[in-house]
């Protein structure tokens, strides 16, 4: 997996979202019928469910006690609904942010929509038109749930704001928004064992006392 794309996966996860990584979308080549081509590779696509760990750190254990077991975050620069189901189709760039223009079809975010299931077939072209126009779209239909998605755009820095607007993160801000988020819960994390590649070096960076330098505030996060 590409080392950006890991690091925003990382981020993502500790901020309550599953996540699927570099979700490739097949469609069919009208030129060569029965054949099937890459229309994109999707760099991130994320859902978050409301009410998740609305008190992270205190878990029942059933004999009146609590004990601290889930590292969970809420970064404000996400902007989350507590209230829906929050889909973010993220696109991932070392560079300046951006969208990749193959993502920004109809074809492309049909597919997507279709495997989140966020929204009954009948619902999702125009939910996909809205997105287009506006990079945000809440589906309200008239049987299942409501669900917000959104698009998003991590990025190294911000040159000209994508269109259209859309969440925009720097990777600076994200791997700041960790390394401060695994400072502050120091304590309960001392004897845990992280898999995740990207979680695992910064606690060892930790542990080694190896800091980092940051852009000033006010220049990591935007909304486009």
């Amino acid at each position: 997996m590409d080392t950006a794309v890991s690091l925003v996966e990382s981020y993502l996860r500790m901020n309550g979202y599953f996540t699927v990584t570099e979700f490739s979308v097949q469609h069919a080549d009208e030129k060569q019928p029965g054949h099937y081509a890459t229309a994109t590779d999707l760099d991130v696509l994320a859902i978050r469910l409301p009410w998740t760990a609305e008190d992270p750190l205190s878990v029942p254990t059933g004999n009146g006690g609590e004990r601290c077991a889930i590292l969970l975050a809420g970064d404000p620069a996400l902007g989350m609904d507590q209230q829906l189901p929050d889909v973010l189709i993220g696109e991932v760039k070392e560079g300046a942010a951006e969208l990749n223009k193959r993502l920004l079809t109809p074809q492309v975010l049909h597919t997507v929509f279709r495997r989140i299931g966020c929204a009954p077939g009948e619902y999702v072209a125009d939910a996909v038109s809205t997105l287009l126009r506006r990079g945000e779209v809440t589906a309200r239909p008239s049987r299942g749930l409501a669900c917000r998605v959104r698009l998003a755009s991590f990025c190294g820095f911000v040159d000209e704001p994508p269109d259209p607007a859309v969440v925009v993160i720097t990777l600076d801000h994200v791997l700041q928004f960790i390394r401060e988020r695994l400072d502050a819960c120091r304590a309960v994390l001392q004897s845990a064992q992280f898999k995740d590649p990207s979680l695992a070096m910064l606690k060892l960076m930790e542990k080694l006392n190896i800091g980092m330098m940051f852009k000033e505030p006010g220049h990591s996060t935007s909304r486009a």
